[in-house]
């Protein structure tokens, strides 16, 4: 049954009514629908032409290559105006009049309405939607599918829009042109409001098949394939649930997508397991790969949804290779979809180009665009494809899959060579862990030093969960860039020029009389000429920005800068590059220019600019106290932009430094999420902090909310301010693997430790974990200062983590390394230390923290208390690094795992595995440990088995938490899967040592002390 388009026209305009004071229009919506349903129930009616007409803006495939001056005139001759109607419908051009086009001829056909059709004759939505359709398939920048339809055959083109307007009422007309604009602004429709409204289960089948006729045509089909009511053993929902799978050939829509405004709003946001891929600055691809007719189909689907084949067609080699197409260890026998982001890689310096660089190696609809200014395309230049997920596998659906699951199909499917066809680097971080932040923020400090567009946080879910009951489908994949977070987008002040006006944009604001709604901004050429000689300024006009409408009253209040029209324009001159991307030209220029403070999003060079400029400006704040010649010049832009696009060549593990200790900051109110105030909730209980400590320095107390890292590395450098004689632990091997520790030298003012193992005393690793905590290479790099010239306010300046080592009066020198055990926190080493008597010597309160130094007789007389590993270790023998460790297995926190026994047999660990309560029972639960440490190790599952871990260290942490303190000892807790890592650490036959993107499995796995 054909729906009639005022039915629709009456729908919008109630919409409208709503949205102008400010209601909410989902009830209007509701009851539309509930209104009409036996019509939108009707066999022959045509839901996908009524979807497009609620919602243009999705018919991303459909292209009409006109915008308001044509429309103007297609409407003037299709209403047969004279000179003094045409000129009425013109009126929308001018400022101040807040009306568009739509209402100019809606004004018109009040006055002289068409001729009154039959009901017969009324304009419907299938109608109006066939004409839109035959339009859009003469364009060439229209989709291929719709350039192929049946309707590209008919000779019908803009004269059937002229048939159309003589047979619409006034308000019929009025929608009917926002309609062929695809604006409907400032209406906004929901558009899963609107999806649900058609049926319950098309927003799920639209998350599959993101096109509206391909999912109507499925749901119908699956109505029609359903069982009678009295013989159905599902619900109809789960029986259209089961057909619900991705379609070659159709886009999948995409997941929900997050800003992350701070590290602590990541953590908020964030659960579980989170993998942190590397942002690539490309261009998105959704890949559609159909081996089904035997010569492999490749289709390429933009961000936008547009079917991009013909334009990425260099990239189609590429992608069959990395498939292994017709080789034997090709993983793909019907097709697959893939994402992934197009970029340019340099083989010469073997690195990934600028996004900009794209445009010189991918046409639009064969012909390169905006590229008279670029230069040519180098022969070492190539097309790439990054790749990141993969959504179908053969005819399995893997929208259902968890991420890490799909990551492992995607890593056997495709075969990497570089520069042309790689997979994302990743790594993974426990959002569960209380060194979540820490690790979050040194990765995405490291992404910002190398000049990265930013990390996207995605967790361990399904691509799409369709059988979730709380009304969230798509997972959350959080997107982190530094311009996101704070002030750090912050570019500086640009001089307004100009500005533009579009009538459209200017409904949305809701201001009267408005006259400008695009801005224009500009920087001087002859600053030097101005300031000195009053010489009339020179701007090259670099970006344009639209304000948000709060910005935009202060600024016609309080600015409101005298304007004169383009042409008429002697106070100023203007370069205004074809390149500038606006949706209305600039038709005022401003004779005394204001001031705005932007940010940005790093920087570009568009097409047919020459010049790098602001990527995606907005303005954060207007200066009323500033003058134009005070604001950014052209040479200073270019210079920014060179010095934020040059990617180092090292790296800077200062400039890392900086940048945590910024992100830290960036956090609420200034306080870093891991502050020193949260040290002691860990993922285990922890034991109380001494009764008596002594009060913080004035200078600690300010830095009370920086993070344990940075605290403890401005602790160090005090003491070595203070004491500079003082006597330092050397840092032990950062394995458990460690021997006898070599013997100090005689006269040495240092102690050297006799061993360390992952149950060493929490003041060494404490020690060692100030040298390697903030970067894996930092202990390796050469000394910067000695800490004799760091100053108090040593966090600001981000010291040195290992500069420590530098101090005078030592013989034996420290040995950098590259691993180190996980963060101890501040009670529990505290506690091992002990706290000095300040009462006693008041001097002691000053060396606190000064670590227990073991010596090589006092480690022999350690007790040896029960069996430990021998050499049966098939990988590493007595290199092993579990060699003579006592293995406690706590069976309430373990599931059964064959993996795990196997594991204890190759590392001749298994027949030494104890009961941790058989070894609790039989040792006094290890009352005599002492601070001499013995090598013990508890093997919890801190993945499947969270809850009960978190039981069972509490249960023997109480229990330990009465016995003697100077007697008792710690005793590190692990996950088994510690196990796997130490296996790919030993085995010499692997080559890729990979710890899920940790230092080494120590620090991957491991949960604390007890």
């Amino acid at each position: 049954m054909p729906i009639p388009f005022l039915l629709v026209c009456d729908l919008l305009d109630e919409c409208h009514r709503l949205c102008i004071t400010n209601k909410p229009n989902t009830q209007a919506v509701v009851d539309w629908f509930a209104r009409h349903r036996g019509r939108l129930d009707a066999h022959d009616t045509d839901l996908a032409a009524l979807l497009s007409t609620l919602l243009p803006e999705k018919r991303t495939d459909r292209v009409y290559c006109i915008k308001a001056p044509t429309l103007e005139k297609i409407i003037g001759r299709a209403l047969m105006l004279g000179s003094s109607r045409i000129a009425e419908l013109a009126l929308y051009k001018q400022p101040g009049q807040c009306t568009d086009l739509a209402d100019c001829a809606e004004r018109i056909l009040n006055t002289t309405p068409n001729p009154t059709c039959n009901e017969k004759l009324r304009v419907s939505v299938e109608e109006i939607d066939e004409v839109l359709h035959s339009l859009a398939s003469r364009i060439k920048w229209s989709s291929p599918s719709i350039r192929k339809s049946q309707a590209a055959l008919t000779p019908r083109g803009r004269c059937d829009l002229e048939d159309v307007y003589r047979r619409l009422t006034a308000c019929e007309a009025k929608w009917f042109t926002r309609l062929v604009l695809k604006d409907y602004q400032p209406l906004i429709l929901d558009s899963q409001l609107v999806y649900r409204c058609c049926d319950s289960t098309l927003p799920l089948l639209l998350k599959a098949q993101d096109d509206f006729a391909t999912a109507i045509q499925t749901l119908q089909s699956a109505k029609g394939n359903m069982l009678p009511n009295s013989t159905r053993s599902t619900s109809r929902r789960d029986q259209i649930l089961a057909v619900i799978k991705p379609k070659l050939g159709v886009k999948v829509g995409r997941q929900n997508w997050f800003k992350g405004r701070s590290i602590k709003h990541c953590l908020d946001m964030g659960h579980g397991r989170m993998s942190v891929e590397q942002k690539i600055d490309g261009e998105y691809c959704q890949i559609h790969v159909d081996l089904t007719s035997g010569k492999p189909r490749v289709q390429i689907f933009s961000k936008s949804g547009k079917d991009s084949t013909e334009d990425r067609h260099k990239l189609h080699g590429v992608i069959i290779k990395s498939l292994g197409l017709g080789t034997s260890t090709c993983n793909v026998r019907k097709g697959c979809i893939l994402e992934g982001e197009l970029v340019v890689h340099n083989d010469v310096e073997n690195k990934i180009l600028p996004f900009h660089k794209i445009r010189n190696h991918v046409t639009r609809r064969g012909r390169l665009m905006d590229v008279d200014l670029d230069s040519p395309p180098r022969s070492y230049e190539n097309l790439m494809i990054v790749y990141y997920d993969i959504l179908l596998h053969d005819d399995q659906s893997l929208l259902g899959i968890r991420h890490s699951e799909r990551f492992k199909i995607l890593q056997k499917t495709i075969d990497c060579e570089r520069g042309r066809a790689e997979l994302v680097k990743r790594t993974l971080v426990d959002f569960h862990r209380p060194t979540a932040a820490s690790e979050l923020r040194k990765a995405f400090a490291s992404v910002i030093t190398d000049k990265g567009e930013g990390l996207v946080l995605k967790p361990d879910d399904p691509y799409f969960n369709f059988q979730a009951n709380n009304g969230r489908n798509s997972g959350l994949c959080i997107k982190l860039k530094k311009e996101y977070i704070g002030n750090f987008g912050d570019v500086g002040d640009f001089a307004v020029v100009g500005a533009g006006f579009n009538p459209t944009k200017a409904k949305s604001y809701r201001i009267p009389n408005l006259q400008w709604t695009i801005f224009y901004l500009g920087c001087l050429n002859n600053k030097e000429e101005v300031k000195r000689w009053n010489a009339k300024p020179e701007f090259t006009v670099i970006s344009a920005v639209e304000l948000t409408e709060p910005l935009l009253k202060t600024f016609i209040s309080h600015c409101n800068p005298v304007s004169v029209q383009l042409h008429k324009n002697d106070a100023t001159k203007l370069h205004i590059p074809k390149g500038i991307e606006a949706n209305t030209a600039l038709t005022a220029v401003f004779q005394n220019p204001a001031v705005f403070d932007l940010r940005c999003f790093s920087f570009d060079k568009p097409g047919n600019m020459g010049f790098w400029t602001l990527r995606f400006p907005a303005v954060s704040k207007i200066h009323f106290d500033r003058d134009y010649s005070d604001a950014v010049t052209f040479d200073e832009l270019q210079e920014m932009a060179k010095v934020a696009r040059a990617t180092p060549e090292l790296e800077d593990s200062q400039e890392n430094l900086q940048w945590i200790a910024k992100l830290e900051g960036a956090d609420p109110r200034g306080r870093a999420v891991d502050a020193v105030s949260q040290l002691t909730a860990t993922t285990i209980p922890t034991p109380s902090p001494c009764s008596s400590r002594p009060p913080l320095s004035p200078i600690m107390q300010r830095q009370k909310s920086r993070s344990p890292e940075v605290v403890r590395a401005y602790r160090m450098s005090q003491k070595s301010i203070d004491r500079p004689t003082a006597s330092l632990t050397t840092p032990p091997p950062s394995s458990p693997a460690a021997e006898e520790a070599r013997t100090p030298k005689r006269g040495s003012k240092r102690k050297c430790p006799t061993s360390f193992s992952p149950t060493a005393a929490p003041a060494l690793q404490t020690h060692l974990l100030m040298t390697t905590r903030f970067s894996p290479i930092a202990a390796t790099k050469k000394l910067r200062k000695p800490l004799d010239d760091v100053d108090a306010n040593v966090l600001q300046q981000s010291a040195t983590p290992n500069s420590s080592f530098a101090e005078d009066g030592g013989t034996d020198q420290c040995v950098g390394l590259t691993k180190s055990p996980p963060l101890i926190h501040e009670t529990q080493e505290n506690e091992a230390l002990g706290t000095p008597d300040e009462g006693n010597n008041p001097t002691k309160s000053d060396i606190r923290c000064t670590p227990i130094t073991i010596s090589s007789d006092e480690a022999s007389q350690a007790t040896d208390i029960s069996p430990k590993v021998k050499n049966g270790c098939k990988f590493a023998a007595k290199e092993c690094h579990l060699f003579k460790h006592t293995i406690l297995l706590a069976s309430r926190a373990l599931g059964p795992s064959s993996e795990r026994t196997t594991l204890l047999d190759d590392h001749g660990a298994s027949e030494f595995a104890t009961s941790l309560d058989d070894w609790l029972q039989e040792n006094s639960y290890g009352a005599t440990l002492g601070n001499k440490s013995p090598r013990i190790i508890i093997l919890v599952d801190t993945v499947d088995k969270a809850s009960e871990t978190k039981l069972v260290l509490a249960e023997v942490e109480r229990a330990r938490k009465e016995l003697p303190r100077k007697t008792r000892g710690w005793i590190a807790v692990y996950d088994w899967r510690m196990l796997e890592h130490l296996k790919v650490m030993e085995d010499q036959n692997t080559k890729n040592k990979y710890y899920d993107g940790f230092h080494d499995p120590w620090r991957r796995w491991y949960c604390g002390i007890v």
